[in-house]
């Protein structure tokens, strides 16, 4: 075989000899991650690549043709660039086992030859694997009209907040079938017309089969897909399922973990292509750490990815493709600084603290300039009207004034509760009211029902005020309106119904207060100049101003209406489950709440934990 001398552009007075057929760095170089530039006589050229010279496409199987139509086999040169990208943003396990032994990482890692079906890295799909997902129907697809038509849907109601799909995958003739039954999972859970091609549960299992076979071997559209298929989360976190948001979530989480994607990528040679692969490896990461935020807020359990284990850079427009309008881009950027607060404010409620007054104030100071850098970049409100607010921007909304309710959940020491909660909770229910004006509560995810839960529980207090005691049962009746009809889609909306619908008519057998409204104080005005007075009615009367038309009078009837119904609706959305509510509470062992009494603090450890439940660890206080 023939060699030559080569020098390393890195250590140009070592000569190593390098295999022309392979190509390879010198040692030092290789655990670096960096190029060898070969060292040549004057007029001869030779290639940079550190990838072996492609060689002919292995033969498919007839079968495997046929079925996924264009499922082509990934080049050794594909692999070894995937390889060289994970060592770039892998950590040696010398890091901590100690450096008193000179251990290089690239002896641990099999070569190319090694990595066969024995393996498991880059094995094809069996015939019988091929033949089980053909009769399962897990390759097939609507027709092409009625896929645009879902992927348009997708791209104006799911991408903006997770900006993942690169819209290259889904033209050509090797689009990945995963991605694309994930693309049509997500988009059926927002799509107000039911499709006769499909429903949700149907692009749910075909995606499920491809993922667990091991189908796609990009390992970034498998996180993508992993990602999308949250969408589905057919019941609350009261029910052990592997088909939730959260499960799908840590699973994404483990192949990005996998393949480095916690660590900023390397500059790399700095074409284009390279500038698109980290700008999209950003992109998937944040949206990862959005996603763990809400997850964590929603079902109050632990956030698994911890950014101190993480050197990605922050995102931004940059991150994004330069020719596309930076209006949605910028709806990511500031939903995902918001939702990283709603992170960080539940961890403070779940974890105690070791200076609690020190962080509750750092976190209230973040949200103050977030309000006031971040929300300003992406509003064109006119001040004192609503009506310029997208549906993106009412979502982001909904969450800011979710982590002020939040912060304040504590009552004071008399049991009163906060001015700013109530504010904030008044805020959510008139969005919500938008909503239900303009038919879009379809158009939501499955974490607006706990949005929803906040505010009901911050205004259920607030009955007790007779100034404000009518609107609150008003607004209150919006929040269950909203929950019922989001039941419909998402089961962990059940839970949060439920609960609201009890409270709402345990609360009527409680006196009323005496003492008078708390007041928003002066320092808390600036939480909510931005935002339009129309959204909120009782701004004035917690302002401390003259009171708008509110009076202690309850519309006849409408306590009556908050009690618990005999009839809910049930679990499932175009036929993603047919689970009841007698199946939910059987799952806790009761056919209702019967000894289960929300207002004493019993309501756990009885098999309950719907999405939000968390939150009622303080609700007793705040109507007592």
């Amino acid at each position: 075989m023939r060699t030559m001398q080569n020098a390393c552009i890195i250590c140009h007075k070592k000569k190593i000899k390098c295999d022309l057929a392979s190509r390879r760095p010198c040692s030092n170089c290789y655990r670096a991650g960096k190029e060898c530039v070969m060292y040549t006589r004057k007029r001869k050229r030779y290639t940079n690549s550190l990838s072996p010279r492609e060689s002919a496409e292995p033969q498919h199987n007839q079968n495997d043709i046929t079925l996924t139509q264009s499922y082509t086999a990934q080049t050794p040169a594909t692999q070894r660039s995937r390889k060289n990208d994970m060592i770039e943003t892998y950590r040696g396990r010398d890091r901590y086992l100690g450096r008193h032994v000179s251990f290089d990482e690239a002896i641990a890692s099999p070569d190319q030859q090694d990595s066969g079906p024995e393996s498991g890295s880059g094995s094809r799909l069996s015939p019988l694997d091929l033949e089980l997902l053909t009769h399962q129907g897990a390759f097939q697809l609507p027709p092409k009209s009625v896929q645009d038509d879902y992927i348009a849907t997708y791209m104006q109601y799911c991408n903006v907040w997770t900006p993942i799909v690169e819209r290259e995958w889904l033209h050509g003739q090797s689009v990945s079938y995963l991605l694309l039954q994930s693309i049509l999972l997500a988009a059926s859970r927002v799509t107000k017309q039911p499709s006769t091609h499909g429903t949700s549960a149907d692009f749910y299992r075909r995606a499920k089969l491809l993922f667990f076979f091991g189908h796609e071997r990009n390992p970034l559209i498998s996180i993508v897909s992993a990602v999308l298929l949250h969408w589905y989360n057919p019941v609350g976190p009261e029910m052990i399922s592997t088909d939730t948001s959260g499960f799908w979530l840590r699973t994404a989480e483990a192949i990005a973990f996998q393949i480095g994607l916690h660590k900023e990528p390397a500059p790399g040679s700095g074409t284009v292509e390279s500038k698109r692969k980290r700008a999209l490896k950003r992109r998937l990461w944040w949206t990862l750490v959005v996603r763990d935020c809400i997850i964590s807020a929603g079902v109050g359990r632990p956030r698994t990815i911890n950014l101190c284990d993480s050197d990605v850079f922050p995102p931004s427009l940059d991150d994004f493709d330069k020719d596309e309008d930076t209006t949605r881009p910028r709806l990511f950027l500031v939903y995902a600084s918001i939702c990283q607060l709603l992170g960080d404010i539940v961890e403070s409620c779940l974890r105690p603290q070791q200076q609690p007054n020190q962080h509750h104030k750092s976190l209230e100071n973040a949200l103050y300039r977030w309000v006031k850098q971040d929300f300003r970049n992406i509003t064109t409100l006119i001040p004192g009207s609503s009506l310029q607010y997208t549906l993106e921007a009412r979502q982001i909304m909904l969450t800011y004034f979710a982590n002020l309710i939040i912060l304040d959940r504590t009552p004071t020491s008399d049991g009163v509760p906060s001015a700013r909660s109530l504010v904030a909770s008044s805020f959510i229910s008139g969005i919500y009211k938008e909503f239900l004006s303009r038919d879009e509560l379809s158009r939501l995810g499955p974490i607006f029902a706990f949005y929803a839960l906040c505010a009901g529980l911050a205004l259920i207090p607030a009955i007790r005020f007779p100034i404000v005691r009518g609107t609150a049962i008003e607004e209150l009746q919006t929040l269950i309106n909203s929950l019922r009809l989001l039941s419909k889609q998402w089961g962990s909306a059940f839970g949060a119904l439920r609960a609201l619908q009890r409270l709402g008519g345990e609360i009527s057998q409680q006196p009323n207060r005496e003492d008078p409204v708390p007041v928003l104080k002066e320092e808390m005005v600036p939480f909510f100049e931005d935002f339009g007075k129309g959204l909120c009615r009782q701004w004035n009367v917690f302002f401390g101003g003259e009171e708008m038309a509110v009076t202690g009078m309850v519309p006849q009837g409408m306590l009556n209406n908050l009690a618990l119904e005999t009839e809910l609706p049930s679990l499932g959305h175009a036929g993603t489950g047919t689970a009841t509510v007698d199946v939910l509470l059987q799952s806790a062992g009761k056919t209702d709440f019967g000894g289960l009494d929300l207002l004493s603090g019993n309501w756990e450890g009885v098999g309950f934990d719907w999405s939000g439940s968390w939150l009622l660890d303080n609700v007793i206080s705040h109507i007592n």
